[in-house]
């Protein structure tokens, strides 16, 4: 039942709007969202990161919920970068194996001087390469909500992976 899940703050994705265009998948989030009798929900929407953006240079870090050592997106301690570094010394290169590094049982810190330790050129910007720790929602410092989705969309409109409320 959907309307407890929103009660207990439990995560809530959308699948159906995997690969829709925003304007479909609104559509049909706030289906469900009335017919759990909810009136408003805020809708955060955030490109999927590209190249050219600030903070290419940055690492995302997850967390677990107690911000005291590395979970990785998928729950297996792996810390990806999904572009290649344009090394200023020794040129273009996959960072890490593959672009991901495991930092299973590591702190967040010590995962973030691993990855600075594995790229010590700035890339052709001039740019080092930085970490960013996140905390899930839920987790410490970063309260769930029930009343916002979040939506990653493609260059081309399309919704990235499935919404989420959390």
């Amino acid at each position: 039942d959907l309307s407890n899940d929103v009660i207990h703050f439990k995560m809530i994705t959308f699948p159906e709007c995997h690969e829709k265009f925003y304007e479909e998948c609104l559509a049909i989030i706030n289906e469900e969202i009335q017919s759990l009798g909810l009136s408003t929900i805020e809708v955060v929407v955030h490109e999927k990161r590209n190249s050219n953006q600030d903070g290419y240079n940055k690492v995302v870090i997850v967390t677990n919920e107690l911000a005291d050592r590395v979970k990785g997106k998928a729950g297996d301690g792996l810390v990806t970068y999904p572009f290649l570094w344009y090394d200023a010394q020794s040129g273009q290169r996959t960072l890490g194996v593959d672009g991901k590094w495991n930092c299973h049982e590591f702190t967040p810190e010590e995962c973030c001087a691993s990855i600075k330790q594995s790229v010590p050129n700035p890339d052709t910007q001039g740019n080092n390469i930085e970490c960013h720790i996140f905390v899930p929602f839920g987790g410490v410092g970063n309260p769930r909500r029930n009343d916002r989705v979040f939506i990653t969309l493609s260059p081309d409109g399309r919704v990235h992976e499935a919404p989420i409320i959390q």
